[in-house]
C-alpha cells in the first residue's frame, strides 16, 4: 500500500506525458517513438496515482501512456496500425477476455455477506469498466508494439533502447541503494509501497519509479539479457552486460538473481539461437493452474530448496503456497468466469468479515477474478507470442536477427513466468509480448518476400538462358 498522498507534480505528470509523447513522435519515427513513450511511461510516471473521471475507470500511468501513444501512432503512421488488423490473429484472445468480463458480471450478481460486511454483486457496468481498463492498460501496449515494431531495424533499435533504459535505471538504483528508496517520494510526494518492503539483507532494494523492488529487479534483468544478446551478436562490448548484472545483484531480489544465474550466461555464450527454454517456460505458465490444482507442482521441494538459502525465505514461500491453496479452493466454486471485482475472490472470516487472504501471484488473482476463460485468454496472449516467434524464427536467415529475436523471447518468457509468484506491476509483459509477435511476423514475412524475389530472378534467368539456347539451335 502507498504511504502518503500524491502531490500536484504526480497528477501533472500524468497530463504532461501527453506533450512529452507528442515531442517524441515529432522528433522520431513512429516505431522509435512508440518504444520511448511506452518504456518511458513505465519507467518514470508515478505509481498509485490516478485521475478518476465520472463514468470511466481511473486513468493511471499505464492507461495514460498507452492512450497518448495510440494518438501519436494515429497521427504519425496510421498505415502501420491499419495493416496490423486489430483483434486478428493472436489478438482474438483479447476478444475472449472481453466476453469473459461480461460472463463474470452475469454470473456474479449476488452480494457476498460475511458477518457485518457486504461485498456488492456485479452489474454490466462493472464489465464495461473492467473492459475499458483492460483495453487501455493491457491490450493497447500489446497491439501498439505488434503494429509498430516490424522490421530488422526496429528489432535492433528496441534492444538498444532497452539496454539504454537499463543503464539509466542502474544509476538511479545506486542512489536508492545508498540513500534508501526515496526518488518517488522526493518527486511525487509519497512512497508507492510500504517502506518496510524495501529492506533486504541489511540494505535497501531500489524501487525507483516502479511499484515494487521486484518490478525494478525484473526490468533490470530484462535489460541485462538484452545487453548479453547484443554482445553475443557482435553489436556491443560486454561492459553493459557486466554492469547491469552487478546492479541486479545489488537489487537483492532473490528470484531475479536466480533467473540471472541461469539465463544470462545462456544468452551470452550460446552461439546458436535457441527457443527451447522460452517454449518450456511458456508451457509451464499456461499449465500452472492445472499443475497447482492437481498437486503435481513440487511445492514441498521448492520450500526445501528455499530453506537452504534462508529460513525466512522458506517460511515466506510456504506461506505463499498455503495462501494459494486456500484461494484455489475458493476459485473452484466459480471456475468458469471467476468471482469478479471488489475482492470477491478472496477468503473472509464468516463472522467478522475480515479478509484472510494475501495474494502475491498475478496468476492466482486473474484465475480467481476471471476464471478459466479469462486466465487462459489473458495469459494466452503472453504465451502464444513465444510460439509465434518459435515458428517464425526458422524462416529468418540472418543469424544476428535470430539471436536478437530469441533473446527477446527469453526476456518475454521470464517476465511472464515471474507473474506466477509475483504481481502484474505494469504493462511491460504485454508490451514485450506484442513486440515479439510484431517483430517475428514482420521480419519473417520480409525474408519470405526476399526468397520469393530471388526465386523469380533465378526463374527469369533460367528462361532467358533456355531462350538463348533455343535461338542458337535455330540458327
Amino acid at each position: 500500500m502507498p504511504v502518503g498522498e500524491p502531490n500536484i507534480i504526480a497528477y501533472l505528470a500524468l497530463f504532461l506525458w501527453a506533450p512529452v509523447t507528442a515531442v517524441l513522435f515529432w522528433r522520431f519515427k513512429a516505431p522509435m517513438a512508440t518504444m520511448l513513450s511506452l518504456l518511458g511511461g513505465a519507467m518514470f510516471l508515478p505509481e498509485q496515482t490516478a485521475i478518476d473521471p465520472p463514468l470511466l475507470p481511473p486513468i493511471d500511468k499505464e492507461s495514460a501512456a498507452a492512450f497518448y501513444c495510440l494518438i501519436g501512432c494515429l497521427l504519425k503512421d496510421r498505415r502501420r496500425l491499419a495493416e496490423a488488423r486489430p483483434l486478428r490473429g493472436i489478438e482474438w484472445l483479447f476478444v475472449v477476455v472481453l466476453v469473459g468480463n461480461v460472463g463474470t458480471a452475469l454470473t456474479n450478481p449476488d452480494p457476498i455477506i460475511t458477518g457485518p460486511v457486504v461485498r456488492e454483486g456485479l452489474v454490466l457496468y462493472d464489465a464495461l469498466a473492467l473492459s475499458i481498463k483492460d483495453t487501455l492498460s493491457l491490450y493497447l501496449p500489446f497491439f501498439l508494439a505488434r503494429a509498430m515494431l516490424r522490421t530488422s531495424k526496429d528489432l535492433r533499435d528496441f534492444m538498444r533502447v532497452l539496454v539504454t533504459g537499463g543503464l539509466i535505471y542502474s544509476f538511479l538504483a545506486l542512489i536508492e541503494i545508498r540513500l534508501s528508496p526515496q526518488l518517488h517520494n522526493w518527486i511525487y510526494g509519497f512512497h508507492q509501497m510500504d517502506f518496510s518492503m524495501t529492506m533486504r539483507f541489511g540494505g535497501y532494494r531500489p524501487m525507483i519509479f516502479m511499484l515494487t523492488g521486484l518490478a525494478t529487479a525484473m526490468f533490470i534483468l530484462g535489460t541485462a539479457i538484452a545487453a548479453a544478446v547484443r554482445w553475443r551478436a557482435g553489436m556491443s562490448k560486454p561492459w553493459a552486460m557486466l554492469w547491469l548484472s552487478f546492479i541486479l545483484l545489488l537489487c537483492k531480489s532473490t528470484g531475479a538473481i536466480i533467473y540471472a544465474v541461469f539465463v544470462i550466461p545462456l544468452a551470452a555464450y550460446v552461439k546458436k539461437p535457441r527457443m527451447w527454454l522460452p517454449l518450456g517456460l511458456a508451457v509451464m505458465v499456461i499449465s500452472f493452474p492445472l499443475l497447482r490444482g492437481t498437486d503435481i507442482f513440487p511445492t514441498d521441494t521448492l520450500v526445501e530448496w528455499a530453506h537452504n538459502i534462508s529460513e525466512e525465505r522458506a517460511l515466506s514461500l510456504w506461506f505463499r503456497f498455503d495462501q494459494e491453496d486456500q484461494l484455489l479452493e475458493r476459485a473452484r466454486e466459480r471456475m468458469i468466469f471467476g468471482w469478479g471485482l471488489y475482492s470477491r475472490n478472496r477468503v473472509f472470516d464468516p463472522e467478522t468479515g475480515e479478509d484472510l487472504s494475501i495474494t502475491d501471484g498475478d496468476w492466482m488473482i486473474q484465475f480467481g477474478t476471471r476464471g478459466v476463460v479469462g486466465f487462459v485468454a489473458l495469459y494466452g496472449m503472453l504465451v502464444f507470442a513465444i510460439f509465434v516467434a518459435q515458428r517464425r524464427l526458422k524462416r529468418i536467415p540472418d543469424r544476428r536477427e535470430r539471436l536478437l529475436l530469441s533473446g527477446l523471447a527469453l526476456i518475454s518468457a521470464l517476465i511472464t513466468v515471474d507473474l506466477l509468484p509475483n504481481g502484474l506491476f505494469n504493462y511491460l509483459p504485454f508490451f514485450f509480448a506484442g513486440a515479439l509477435v510484431g517483430l517475428a511476423e514482420g521480419i519473417s514475412k520480409r525474408a519470405d518476400r526476399e526468397r520469393r524475389r530471388l526465386r523469380r530472378q533465378r526463374a527469369a534467368k533460367g528462361r532467358e538462358k533456355r531462350t538463348s539456347l533455343q535461338m542458337r539451335a535455330v540458327r
